[in-house]
């Protein structure tokens, strides 16, 4: 019975980024959390370094840190997290049609 190549790498990669993602993102929700009162109100935050949102959030994603305190709102964290695993789906279908459609290889 021959399988289409595309039906192993696909889940495989989707599986890796979004372990990575998971992982990461429950690590720093139970390492960095704190919790900031701006205007009478609590305000969860994420301590995260300019090179760790350039690296692991990208570029566009720097500009949602404090500068004076290197916090990052919960919410926009969480934001982040969905946007990266929505990329994650996005870039599998899309490797995968580059599989089935251009490339027909069969194990």
């Amino acid at each position: 019975m021959a399988v289409l190549l595309a039906w192993i790498i696909c889940p495989i990669v989707f599986g890796i980024c979004f372990l990575s993602q998971t992982i990461y993102f429950i690590y720093k929700i139970l390492q960095s959390r704190n919790t900031d009162y701006s205007g009478g109100s609590p305000v969860t935050t994420i301590h995260m370094t300019d090179s760790e949102a350039t690296c692991c959030m990208g570029w566009a994603w720097t500009s949602c840190i404090d500068k004076t305190t290197n916090r990052i709102t919960l919410k926009t964290f969480i934001a982040w997290y969905i946007v990266a695993v929505s990329l994650d789906v996005i870039i599998t279908v899309i490797f995968y049609l580059i599989l089935y459609h251009w490339h027909r290889i069969y194990v």
